[in-house]
């Protein structure tokens, strides 16, 4: 995986989220998503670290496991940025992560200080979209 990936990269492939520092990138018929700012992805690898040491419970995991399926980790990054949304009281058309995530970090200060009980409430809430 190239280091400049997007932590939300399959969040931001779905139509529901945005971010104003990624780009996307075609390698053949691949899609991939890339963080043209390292000081924001670090921010993103951070947020995306505490989710997963908080949704335990939110992912129904008898245990830590650093790797999760495809449909956990949508639910994870998908959830956790609904969770952010709703904690900070913005509608779901405010969906930039990045902005989302700098507005967070004006109110709580650094990320560890998150309300993740509350966020997690909303992680385990969200539902995949079924065809």
């Amino acid at each position: 995986m190239a280091a400049d990936y997007c932590p939300f990269e399959r969040a931001v492939q779905t139509v529901h989220f945005s971010c104003a520092q990624s780009q996307t990138v075609f390698i053949g018929e691949k899609e991939n998503i890339v963080c043209t700012n390292m000081n924001a992805r670090a921010i993103c690898v951070e947020l995306v670290s505490l989710l997963k040491k908080n949704a335990r419970f939110a992912l129904k995991l008898a245990k830590y496991t650093p790797v999760l399926t495809h449909g956990q980790e949508m639910k994870l990054k998908c959830g956790g940025i609904q969770g952010l949304q709703e904690l900070l009281n913005k509608p779901a058309t405010e969906n930039d992560i990045h902005c989302l995530i700098a507005a967070v970090l004006s109110e709580y200060n650094s990320l560890s200080e998150l309300p993740f009980p509350q966020i997690m409430r909303v992680v385990s809430e969200y539902r995949l979209r079924r065809n």
